[in-house]
């Protein structure tokens, strides 16, 4: 349920809190990527599938696998923990409501 719904907030047209366009970018990517692995778990989950479907499916999951390995590199940890860095230290954290 609480994954329904911060799926819901990435994929709606409100921006990211970033001034980094880059960064900005590299996230919506991430979870479309993450969106695509986590269709074909689920595919995979079907009881009703031959070798072929399987392989198909084990391959476009290795590709997307590789692609969130590159994707999430020093470069993008980099540009979170710059962002990071900019918020204020402050210990009273809001919840943000993502109904």
């Amino acid at each position: 349920m609480f994954r329904d719904r911060l799926w819901r907030a990435l994929q709606s047209d409100r921006s990211l809190p970033f001034t980094s366009n880059t960064l900005k970018t590299l996230i919506t990517e991430l979870g479309s990527e993450c969106q695509t692995v986590t269709a074909l778990i689920y595919q995979l989950q079907s009881p009703h599938l031959s070798a072929r479907q399987q392989a198909e499916i084990l391959a476009e999951l290795l590709a997307a696998t590789i692609h969130l390995n590159v994707h999430c590199g020093e470069d993008f940890q980099t540009l979170i923990a710059q962002e990071m860095e900019k918020l204020p230290d402050d210990d009273n954290f809001r919840i943000i409501d993502l109904s």
